[in-house]
């Protein structure tokens, strides 16, 4: 089905202008774009199935059930992290997410690597998208106001965008995501040792940054009650979060992606599906797993994109 939907979109793309004269003024002033019902069920659903499957504990799970990654979400960004198959049947009662499907289905790929989608993403690039990771969400995330290049600053900065795409309809007492436009436009705080990356003792002084910019500047609030299909982009540095979830029987399910530049990256640590790209990497580690284990998953790892470079790399 993933293949079919791909082929589909293959051929759709040949015949789609990627963004109008109007979308690009858009971007440029407000920071995001909303392509409403962009994907239609033949996309969405196969995505809503998998992650419903991978949350049944009922259900046989996959072999790479053993490297996914889940967060257990406790709101604000507090999070416990394990691999899905040590998850406990009641960690899906509450808000969790899946991190980076993309590195083993082509259920998600056929969704995050659409080429009608990469097409759009090239356009705000200005280079071909790489997914460098992916989030799937079935709460809503109720993260506070914060920006990305602060937890995966691109190789380039301002050269990052973010999709969100709804899997469902979204209720207002789930917890739909929240945004800044225009806030993109706030020259990033730069932390003691000149970079973007987060500094977590130095959060206090970022966010007051941040909030003052926004405050000074009149940005209002603005929330996105999204509709199946729908998607939503935004750039690396616009301030967004995930509002409160006021019922929590409400799921807002979503697919959310990070996307860097494949000229900006080393070619032998790309992958490709179809003809679109991906860092091919592995999973994030556990915490609990021990030093030596996380040591020698690195090394593996670099040994992979070693072994690639000397072959002159994989495309």
């Amino acid at each position: 089905m993933a293949q079919a939907a791909l082929q589909a979109a293959r051929e759709g793309a040949r015949t789609e202008i990627a963004l109008t004269a109007q979308q690009k003024a858009d971007w440029d002033n407000n920071g995001y774009l909303i392509l409403p019902g962009f994907f239609g069920p033949d996309i969405i659903d196969p995505v809503n199935e998998l992650i419903v499957a991978l949350s049944d504990p009922q259900k046989p799970k996959p072999d790479y059930s053993a490297r996914v990654i889940v967060d257990l979400l406790n709101g604000a960004g507090a999070s416990q992290r394990m691999r899905l198959a040590d998850a406990p049947a009641e960690a899906f009662r509450r808000p969790v997410k899946f991190n980076d499907l993309f590195l083993e289905t082509d259920v998600v790929r056929a969704c995050n690597m659409n080429p009608r989608l990469t097409a759009i993403l090239d356009e705000l690039l200005e280079g071909a998208p790489v997914v460098c990771n992916s989030l799937n969400f079935i709460q809503g995330s109720e993260q506070t106001a914060h920006i990305d290049s602060w937890f995966m600053p691109p190789p380039v900065l301002h050269k990052m965008v973010v999709t969100s795409v709804c899997l469902e309809d979204v209720q207002t007492d789930a917890g739909p995501l929240f945004y800044y436009p225009g806030s993109h436009k706030i020259p990033p705080y730069r932390f003691s040792n000149g970079k973007v990356r987060a500094i977590p003792a130095e959060m206090p002084q970022c966010h007051h940054y941040v909030d003052g910019e926004i405050a000074q500047r009149g940005l209002k609030r603005e929330t996105f009650i999204g509709r199946k299909g729908d998607v939503f982009i935004w750039a690396s540095q616009l301030a967004h979060g995930g509002t409160p979830i006021a019922n929590p029987s409400s799921t807002r399910r979503s697919l959310v992606t990070h996307y860097w530049r494949a000229q900006d990256m080393w070619r032998h640590k790309l992958g490709r599906w179809g003809e679109a790209y991906y860092f091919d990497r592995d999973h994030q580690p556990v915490p609990s797993d021990p030093v030596l284990e996380r040591l020698a998953a690195r090394a593996r790892l670099e040994l992979r994109w070693g072994l690639r470079l000397l072959g002159g790399g994989r495309h």
